[in-house]
């Protein structure tokens, strides 16, 4: 029981019968002159509100009537649905109040409303209830008045000063401690502070803070919290319009969350009995009201740095957070939430994925990753887990009990949640799994008792996909160490359930895979697809753990945890009997088993290499189905998808022949595919068995690929047409390679006689493809005599156009010319001339070449390209004698506030990719410093995972920032991204983002080719393939260039970027192109700058001694250039930077003289145009 109030105490001595008279003439008056003396509707003057609010004893029913006629007229001022006249009201107002202050010796003034003050304390001395309430509430509906204009503010500061007197906030404390059942008294005194707390932005709610115990009593808070009443029965509308004690008591406290300072809110967050009672009945608040207690405590709580950590952590215990769970249940009345407000189950999840995600925030203690609490960073002592070699726990005997957890709190929340029944409760779970990955072990190991055997019902689908959402979550950083990889790993059972999680045993995923149940048996095979891509993973960073500690620990780790992992997945012979079975012979299914089977012999080979599982035939079966016409576009993709999963395997597999043919197959594996990837109008589907083509190509030494487009290019290229790929062409060619593959050392050898011919040493399988000898071998037998119909002139017409292709890509010209000749030699008459012309240009030949072009990007048209330069118009002569003002093209600095990193979550994704904040975001993996690149490569990530959730047109953002991840894998904390690879994913932000844009083909062609780039070969790729080649729109050539060199000059900031360039040929592939027909005027304008920028960054030196640019300035001023003021800079920009030494030695002292010579031509070239 509380402490009893004064008045309490002393009711029954204090009150005679008089008195008990008197109140009940008081009451009589307020049943029988409601109205009183003053009835007025309107306030027409102050001096009517004076006569009104005149305090009397005698006459209290009075007083109630004049503050019922000023409520009246606060109200009109507050929903005036009369704008003209709010001045007039308002200047009746401020004339009142400026006749009801009262003043001391000095003149100040110190009291404001003394009537009403009086009243007050007649109120309360007297129990008038009432007239206290209604004294109450005038005061609040003042403060709102107040806050409307800037006018009454002095009239606001002077109220607050008054109420929060002493003598006067005292008589708010009876108000808040009156029964519960008498809201009348305690809503306007919680109102009341309520206005006061954030009257003028919070200005005075430290006045409040300091009368805490008469406005802040921690008992008294927590009851009026705590005073919940069903809102069953209730419209939405009346919850907001006659708000509860509880609801009126929250938002009071929220108010001081919202503008004290930290220290005050520490204290009253340190007070346990009112955070409890906030949190205890959040299921019987209205929604707003729910929304509003998350938005104060995320903003101005959670987020508030000042508040010490140790106070956050004390808000959140288990109990706190399962009652905020509880709100995944809350269903809202029916018109209760406003058009886009978001419903109480959504406010609390978010709520608990942002607080319970991040140690800054109380809840999470420093997790570890997979190590277990007893290990930290600054204690590696070895581990029980690895005191000897042997292969680690049994787990036949029963799961191993995990580690201590040290967040032991949200490890008993989690047992509460039901993630197999609710998708919120489920996206929790992950999310905390996410962050806190010790918290996997632990939670499966207290979920034994779950039954998994498959049984399709909601509950094993639930749980299934939670399952499979847990295996995806991505391995920790260092397996969750600090500072990097320990001296010892992580113990086995903690990751290998990460991996494959405790109900996922063997006997359970064997049933899975023989379940009658379609579902069932896709489930299956898709969570063991993830589990081995997460096992591949785990290998990888084992792998890189052991390069960076070398230790017997690390090493036996890999062994025994696929070991493990072995026990837990079925053995391969119960996923090849799935695979027979009649219901996975038809697309996804087919596909996913194909796709399993594959990982089995990427993954875990020693499984796969124990069952004798031939892989000829289902390969030859693929072929087959790929080959056929009559799939629609989404079975064809499973096609060959489920045929690049067959090849892989066939790689691994040592029994696999390449070069047989099988009855089922006209021609062999190879010769097959190599047709598949020649003759199919969509290449795009084909890259991953062009890049196994190439791996057997390259074991093999069939065809060179040094050059660029190599052989195997050329060699498809020559396929693509129908006569090209007829019967007769690849059966030769088939058995070309057969007999090449049988007698390697025979056809090296008639290489060496063929080079000896032409005293020269042979090519060593460098720029030419030792195959040609075999086809300068069989040909004979096919070409050789004359037949009836020339039956072997498509062959003659192939062969012709190969080499035709391999003299363009580069191969020794020489040494073709010999096959050639060899050729036209052993050939019958009919198919000499087609030989004879193997090298000219004809127009059979020119699909090939467009073929080639299209494949590999580029150009070997040369003066044969039909784009020319339109004629610009002319730019202005610069002056001899005037100065040039040349922009010098220095590099940006890093910016040190690194404000991309954050910018892009402020807006729409549309929004923040045009106005670049992405492309911001992703230069910041260039950064000097590991921390913002390793915040980068974390920002990225999450906004892939933002752009993974919604829909739109935005997968392709998606797709580049994965291939920039990629790429940057080896560069993140060891050193910084070339701004070559930065820049360049920065100005493909906004290209993918625009489907009309003229580099929209280009950029998707190239994403498209390999999940990773190579960063040092950017700008050599896209110069052949805009400069050297044809665009994509037929008026684009010009703006693909001026898009290339614009990026060429953003990226080129750093000398290692200077040393990329250089490695490319890029200034050598330029400076030719500026003295083209075809460079327009932009376009040179652009090439100076990049010098001009090549130059500032440290590659003078380079410039002058490896591009000879002092020569090509000088013929270019010779060729009347009218940038002859900006090539002057550059000479001499050039001449300046470069090291003297080492350009003294090249040019043998003569630099200064021909740096002169420049200026000497410069003037004489200005002057001509002057004239």
């Amino acid at each position: 029981m509380g402490k009893r109030t004064v008045f309490e105490a002393n009711g029954k001595v204090a009150h005679s019968a008089r008195q008990a008279k008197r109140q009940r003439t008081d009451a009589s008056h307020e049943q029988e002159s409601p109205a009183g003396a003053f009835a007025e509707d309107e306030v027409t003057s102050a001096r009517q509100l004076e006569k009104a609010l005149v305090f009397d004893q005698g006459s209290a029913s009075s007083l109630r009537s004049g503050l019922s006629l000023l409520k009246r007229f606060l109200d009109s001022i507050l929903y005036s649905a009369e704008e003209h006249s709010l001045p007039r009201k308002r200047a009746i107002l401020r004339e009142y109040l400026d006749t009801q202050k009262e003043k001391d010796k000095d003149g100040r003034d110190t009291v404001l409303l003394p009537q009403f003050i009086q009243a007050w304390d007649y109120a309360a001395e007297t129990n008038f209830e009432a007239l206290l309430a209604q004294i109450t509430a005038n005061l609040a509906l003042l403060f709102k008045v107040f806050a409307t204009s800037d006018d009454f503010k002095p009239y606001g500061a002077l109220l607050c000063k008054t109420v929060m007197q002493p003598s006067v906030a005292r008589r708010l404390v009876r108000s808040l401690s009156a029964p519960t059942n008498k809201e009348q008294v305690i809503l306007p005194a919680l109102r009341l502070l309520i206005e006061i707390t954030r009257f003028d932005g919070g200005e005075y709610a430290r006045s409040v803070y300091t009368r805490r115990d008469f406005t802040l009593e921690p008992k008294i808070l927590a009851r009026n919290i705590g005073t919940w009443k069903d809102s069953q029965g209730q419209t939405a509308l009346e919850l907001q319009r006659k708000p509860s004690i509880r609801t009126t008591s929250v938002r009071y406290f929220l108010a001081h969350l919202r503008y004290q300072k930290e220290r005050a809110k520490a204290e009253l967050l340190s007070n346990k009995d009112v955070v409890r009672a906030v949190l205890d009945h959040l299921t019987t608040d209205p929604p707003f009201l729910i929304a509003e207690i998350f938005d104060v405590f995320r903003n101005h709580v959670f987020l508030d740095k000042t508040i010490p950590r140790q106070v956050k952590s004390r808000i959140l215990n288990g109990r706190a957070l399962s009652h905020i769970a509880a709100l995944y249940r809350y269903e809202p009345l029916e018109g209760s939430l406003a058009e886009g407000e978001k419903a109480p189950d959504q406010v609390a999840h978010e709520f608990l994925c942002f607080v319970c995600t991040s140690w800054d925030y109380g809840v999470m203690r420093e997790t570890q990753g997979f190590y277990p609490h007893a290990n930290d960073d600054d204690n590696d002592a070895p581990m029980e887990d690895f005191a000897d070699d042997d292969l680690g726990i049994d787990f036949s005997t029963g799961p191993q009990k995990p580690g201590p957890v040290r967040n032991f709190i949200l490890a008993d929340f989690l047992q509460t949640l039901r993630p197999y029944a609710n998708t919120r409760h489920q996206e929790l779970v992950i999310e905390l799994f996410k962050a806190c990955p010790e918290l996997i072990h632990d939670y499966f190991h207290r979920k034994q008792d779950f039954n998994y055997d498959p049984n399709l019902t909601s509950t094993w689908i639930g749980f299934s996909a939670f399952l499979y959402q847990t295996i995806e979550l991505p391995v920790p950083q260092y397996f969750g160490a600090k500072k990097g990889y320990r001296e010892h790993p992580p113990p086995v059972p903690t990751t290998l359930q990460s991996i494959m999680p405790q109900p996922l045993t063997q006997q359970v995923l064997v049933k899975c895979l023989n379940s009658s149940s379609d579902l069932i048996q896709l489930f299956a095979v898709r969570v063991l697809v993830v589990a081995f891509h997460k096992l591949r993973s785990v290998l990888k960073e084992l792998e890189r753990a052991r390069a960076s500690r070398p230790l017997k620990s690390w090493t036996s780790m890999s062994n025994r945890l696929v070991n493990e992992f072995s026990q837990r997945c079925p053995p391969m012979k119960a996923a090849i009997i799935a695979f027979r079975q009649p219901a996975f012979q038809k697309g996804l299914k087919r596909e996913a088993i194909t796709r399993l089977l594959s990982l089995y012999y990427e993954v875990t080979p020693q499984l796969a290499l124990e069952e004798k599982f031939d892989v000829s035939l289902p390969l030859c079966n693929a072929l087959v189905q790929t080959e056929k016409s009559s799939h629609s576009a989404e079975d064809k993709a499973f096609c060959v998808m489920e045929l690049e999963h067959w090849i892989k395997m066939a790689r691994r597999s040592p029994a696999m022949r390449w070069w047989q043919k099988n009855k089922s197959l006209p021609y062999s594996s190879f010769a097959t595919l190599l047709k598949l990837v020649a003759t199919s109008a969509e290449s795009e589907l084909y890259s991953g068995i062009k890049s196994l083509l190439v791996a057997i190509v390259c074991d093999h030494d069939m065809l060179q690929m040094t050059t660029s487009p190599d052989a195997l290019d050329a060699l498809i290229a020559s396929l693509g047409g129908s006569c090209s790929s007829s019967a007769p062409v690849m059966e030769f060619l088939d058995d070309c390679c057969a007999r090449f593959v049988k007698q390697p050392i025979k056809y090296f050898d008639d290489l060496d006689a063929l080079c000896a011919k032409i005293s020269r040493l042979c090519p060593k399988n460098e720029t030419f493809s030792p195959l040609l000898m075999t086809l300068v071998e069989q040909w004979p037998f096919k070409g050789g005599k004359a037949e009836k119909g020339n039956p072997a002139e498509p062959l003659a017409q192939w062969l012709s156009k190969l080499l035709y292709l391999l003299k363009l890509i580069g191969e020794d010209e020489a040494v073709l010319e010999l096959v050639r000749d060899s050729l036209v030699a052993s050939a019958d008459v009919a198919y000499q001339e087609i030989l004879k012309d193997s090298f000219l240009w004809k127009m059979s030949k020119e699909k090939a070449k467009e073929a080639l072009k299209l494949a590999t990007g580029a150009d070997f048209s040369g003066s044969e390209r039909s784009i020319t330069s339109p004629v610009p118009p002319e730019e202005p002569e610069e002056s001899a004698n005037a100065p040039v003002a040349v922009d010098l093209e220095l590099p940006p600095e890093e910016d040190e506030k690194h404000a991309g990193l954050n910018r892009w979550r402020k807006k729409a994704l549309e929004e923040s990719i045009e106005d670049g904040d992405i492309g911001d975001l992703v230069i910041c993996l260039c950064s000097q410093h590991a921390e913002i690149r390793i915040q980068a490569v974390t920002s990225i990530r999450q906004l892939m995972s933002r752009l993974d959730r919604e829909t739109g047109d935005l997968q392709q953002l998606y797709l580049l920032l994965g291939e920039v991840l990629e790429s940057t894998e080896s560069y993140t904390e060891s050193k910084p991204f070339p701004y070559v690879g930065g820049v360049f994913a920065a100005h493909c932000v906004k290209v993918i983002a625009d489907p009309t844009h003229f580099m929209f083909g280009k950029i998707n062609t190239f994403l498209t080719n390999r999940p990773s780039w190579n960063v040092r070969n950017l700008p050599r790729k896209f110069s052949r393939n805009i400069i050297n080649s044809e665009p994509d729109e037929d008026d684009s050539y010009h703006k693909e260039v001026d898009w290339f060199l614009d990026y060429l000059i953003d990226c080129l900031r750093t000398s290692e970027d200077m040393e990329i360039f250089r490695t490319n040929n890029i200034f050598e592939r330029l400076l030719s192109y500026y003295a083209s027909k075809s460079c327009a005027i932009s376009a040179k304008g652009k090439v100076v700058r990049l010098l001009l920028r090549a130059a500032a960054v440290g590659g003078s030196t380079t410039l002058i001694t490896r591009c000879g640019l002092v020569s090509w300035i000088r013929m270019m001023l010779v060729n009347r250039d009218h940038r002859h003021g900006t090539l002057r800079v550059l000479a001499a920009r050039a001449d300046g930077l470069c090291d003297r030494e080492k350009v003294d030695d090249w040019s043998s002292g003569s630099m200064k003289e021909m740096v002169a010579a420049i200026e000497e031509v410069a003037v004489e070239v200005a002057i001509r145009a002057r004239s």
